[in-house]
């Protein structure tokens, strides 16, 4: 390939590329520590634009402002608490990864910030730490020196960059086709690179710092376009502020970086097509949820958010994926890329380690196969013209909206969807086997079951966690609890895949918890995987003889779901009806189960344009659902905004006046003033008087 890349120089961003870890620089320790101490606050507020945040506690605060500007020389970021609450709640809510480093040799604080999903890796500066008992793959190191915890975290710092630090975006994702469409206007718009707005942003964020401050005069003095990959590469700046601009998707840091991406843009560009294919490796490490969402894509895109660094050596790739000392919870993976003639890569020359063959930012792979083993192996191949016909077909279909109108609407957040608009998860379920099963219940889960009927939700959960040993049912009422009460489908997640092993490797039945997996899944949009779990679980429970009516039913609605929400309308039904004709030869008739699953038929068929027939579903849900002793309100709004969404498609405005009316109503009663649904309705409730009102001149 050497007629068709240009070689780059990589001397500045030595450790890149593999394992190899380089001594702190004494005087940028010395610089830092220089810095007043007065210049960092105790616990900063400040925009983050970085990927990674390091996050010191110390309850006794001995060392406390003493130690953040050496962490500083790492990475910038850095948060100290001395307030166990106020860390747990920054966690809590940070969007990116924490490095933790805390004083404490509290083993209760250390289990409680390891199941956090946020944190990435945990280190321990104390001379005792015989208090802490379990098993912690995120804990990286514990220290009783300063300087060894320095170049512990740099190190492990360094190897998340290689293997870790990467998101991936897959083709039916929102995330993928945003990607597309951004780089198809960046490359395409024609701007004017101006590195000024860069400088000035990146100077007044690292004001501060006095190291990175350094290395924005060189960039200023010395930055040209045809090094922009080199600068790029450049660690800690600006690498990190760019790849968390990427990785953010957030318009204005994106806008800051604008000059650096059109440029890297173009440099791509001008490489000459090459004459053949080449094959490129990657080795990480991924989470075994990411693997199976790649094995669910398999014949399908994915793309990364920044550019795809490779290299041209398997050995290579292959030590980086199996390096021991960093997470033994992930698992090793290496990435075959077969890269075509039409797709250009660049090679960037590092001074002490391999070459990197570089794709440019969001470029898009196809999925050729997954092999799931010791040591996973993905093979992808090259196909950014698909990628783009995805993006170009999505904006004809929008030829209407501007491209920021779209990429905007793309990136919107999630809400939480008002009455009827999403197929209810669960319409009304049976309890699970393990949860009927009371007989066996310990002291300490009946103490959490009361813990629960009292809404005690955290209480219950805080005795969950005590219980030893673990066990699968435990797991499982704990994911339940954090999926149903919490909504936090991350340790949901955590909790039912523990179980799920236990069982497999006991041989216990598992139809229980790949459902709750399942529900879970479909809950944090991947329904992929979702489908996967409730395919499994149905035809273990066909395959026994006892299993019931009613559970069947159940991953039947989950299967039914899961269809619906990948627009398959046709399978959607055909499960939903199954589930319906399990669900009425149930004795005693549960009328609410019923009526559920005859109103989320009629919202599929809504959704294929069969209004007439949707309609008279929902009407007979209705029926039967007001038929049940003390009728859920929250339900009987639903099922009034769904007759209302019908009557009104079908210009039947006073009776979808009548419905909306009756949401309002019924909100006002459960919810307090202000709440979100009591808005979303009354909103919805004028748009009919609206349309309501012309209808009336008319006639």
């Amino acid at each position: 390939m050497a007629d068709s890349n240009i070689v780059l120089r990589n001397d500045n961003n030595k450790n890149k590329g593999g394992p190899e870890f380089l001594s702190l620089d004494p005087s940028m320790m010395l610089m830092a520590q220089s810095i007043p101490i007065d210049t960092y606050p105790f616990h900063t507020a400040q925009d983050n634009h970085e990927s990674v945040i390091f996050i010191w506690f110390d309850p006794q605060e001995q060392s406390g402002l003493r130690l953040v500007g050496p962490l500083r020389v790492i990475n910038h970021h850095v948060q100290a608490f001395n307030d166990s609450l106020s860390c747990i709640n920054a966690i809590k809510s940070s969007k990116e990864k924490i490095f933790f480093i805390t004083s404490s040799s509290d083993s209760e604080l250390i289990r409680t910030v390891y199941n956090l999903a946020s944190v990435e890796a945990i280190f321990i500066l104390a001379s005792n730490v015989d208090s802490i008992k379990g098993d912690f793959p995120k804990l990286c190191g514990i220290y009783s020196q300063q300087e060894e915890l320095f170049r512990g975290l740099k190190e492990i710092l360094d190897i998340f960059e290689q293997i870790q630090l990467e998101s991936f975006a897959f083709e039916h994702e929102k995330v993928f086709l945003w990607s597309q469409i951004w780089k198809e206007e960046l490359t395409n718009r024609k701007t004017s690179s101006n590195k000024n707005i860069f400088i000035e942003a990146t100077r007044q964020y690292y004001r501060d710092n006095m190291i990175i401050t350094r290395i924005i005069d060189e960039f200023d003095q010395s930055y040209r376009p045809t090094e922009v990959i080199n600068w790029c590469f450049h660690s800690p700046f600006p690498s990190r502020f760019l790849h968390h601009a990427l990785d953010s998707h957030n318009k204005e840091e994106l806008n800051v970086c604008r000059s650096l991406f059109v440029d890297a843009s173009r440099f791509f560009q001008q490489q000459r097509q090459h004459k053949s294919s080449d094959k490129f490796y990657r080795g990480m490490k991924l989470s075994n949820e990411l693997l199976d969402k790649f094995k669910a894509h398999v014949g399908q895109l994915v793309c990364t958010s920044g550019f795809f660094p490779c290299v041209k050596s398997r050995v290579n790739a292959l030590t980086l994926a199996s390096y021991p000392a960093y997470r033994t919870d992930l698992l090793p993976v290496l990435f075959k890329i077969d890269c075509d003639a039409s797709t250009p890569c660049i090679e960037l020359v590092q001074k002490n380690s391999p070459p990197l063959m570089i794709f440019d930012i969001c470029t898009a792979f196809h999925i050729i196969y997954v092999n799931r083993d010791q040591m996973t192996v993905i093979k992808m191949k090259t196909a950014n013209e698909m990628g783009k016909k995805i993006g170009w077909d999505y904006i004809e279909k929008h030829k209407n909206e501007t491209i920021q109108s779209i990429l905007d609407e793309l990136m919107k957040p999630p809400v939480h969807p008002k009455p009827g608009t999403l197929p209810p998860l669960r319409p009304i379920s049976s309890p699970t086997s393990s949860q009927k099963k009371d007989s066996n219940l310990t002291a300490e889960e009946i103490k959490a079951q009361k813990c629960v009927e009292k809404g005690e939700i955290d209480r219950a959960l805080f005795i969950y966690q005590r219980i030893r040993p673990v066990t699968a049912r435990v797991l499982n009422a704990m994911g339940q609890l954090c999926a149903d009460k919490k909504e936090d489908y991350t340790y949901a997640l955590q909790c039912h895949k523990k179980a799920l092993k236990m069982q497999e490797e006991t041989g216990e039945d598992i139809s229980d918890t790949l459902t709750d997996l399942g529900n879970v899944y479909h809950n944090c949009h991947q329904f992929d995987l979702a489908l996967n779990c409730h395919t499994r679980a149905l035809a273990l429970r066909q395959s026994n003889q006892s299993s019931d009516d009613a559970a069947i039913a159940t991953n039947l609605i989950g299967i039914a779901n899961a269809h619906w929400a990948r627009q398959e309308y046709p399978e959607a039904i055909d499960n939903t009806q199954r589930a319906l004709a399990l669900r009425e030869r149930i004795v005693p008739l549960n009328k609410t189960s019923v009526a559920a699953t005859l109103a989320m038929l009629g919202n599929i068929y809504q959704d294929c344009g069969n209004v007439a027939l949707a309609l008279d579903l929902c009407k007979k849900a209705f029926v039967m659902f007001e038929s049940t002793y003390s009728p859920d309100p929250s339900i009987l709004a639903e099922l009034y905004h769904s007759l209302g969404t019908m009557q009104l498609s079908m210009g039947s405005f006073d009776d979808a006046y009548h419905s909306f009316d009756n949401v309002v109503k019924i909100y006002r009663q459960i919810f307090p003033q202000g709440h979100p649904d009591c808005i979303a309705a009354e909103n919805d409730l004028q748009q009919v008087i609206k349309l309501h009102s012309p209808s009336k001149k008319d006639s």
